[in-house]
């Protein structure tokens, strides 16, 4: 790096020198590691058609988490007496109270959270190659239909227990 920068305060004819090893290092670069690379390249081309859908059910599952921490954060404000019914707002408010009182276990969270993306990652990464050998069947968009739709009927079943009544009777039919 230090060379790059002497050579680039050089006179005007060195510019092209500097260009020249900039370029040498960065071709050299793109093949460090060039396996990885491959299969990296392999797998986002067999999923590209997948990147939206993977993208939408990523923040569902971010959203699910979201509301386990509000449901948690509405029975601790219950339990400590802050509130005897609280409001969306006051458990939101709450989060950052009870992971402090560690009613909220970041570890526990993370490992809980990291396990059911894997698992989900695991069966749509199995439905993309099974549409890709099969021939479009579809079985990435069922498999993420139905992780999607397992996911809302969490998200509202957390809401429900955090005591947002908006959802109470969207729970009772889902």
């Amino acid at each position: 790096a230090a060379t790059t920068h002497r050579l680039l305060r050089t006179q005007d004819g060195d510019f092209m020198e500097c260009i020249i090893i900039i370029y040498g290092k960065a071709v050299s670069l793109l093949t460090n590691g060039w396996m990885y690379k491959a299969v990296a390249a392999l797998i986002f081309f067999l999923l590209q058609p997948y990147v939206m859908l993977f993208s939408a059910f990523t923040v569902l599952v971010f959203l699910d988490l979201f509301s386990k921490f509000i449901a948690l954060s509405a029975g601790w404000l219950i339990e400590t007496g802050k509130f005897v019914k609280p409001s969306l707002f006051e458990s939101v408010r709450g989060i950052a109270q009870a992971h402090r009182d560690r009613i909220i276990n970041s570890h526990g969270m993370r490992t809980q959270f990291a396990e059911k993306l894997i698992v989900y990652l695991v069966l749509v990464f199995a439905g993309c190659f099974a549409d890709r050998l099969i021939g479009h069947t579809s079985m990435a968009q069922l498999a993420m239909a139905y992780l999607a739709g397992v996911e809302f009927l969490s998200i509202v079943e957390n809401l429900d227990d955090a005591g947002v009544s908006a959802v109470h009777d969207l729970a009772g039919l889902i």
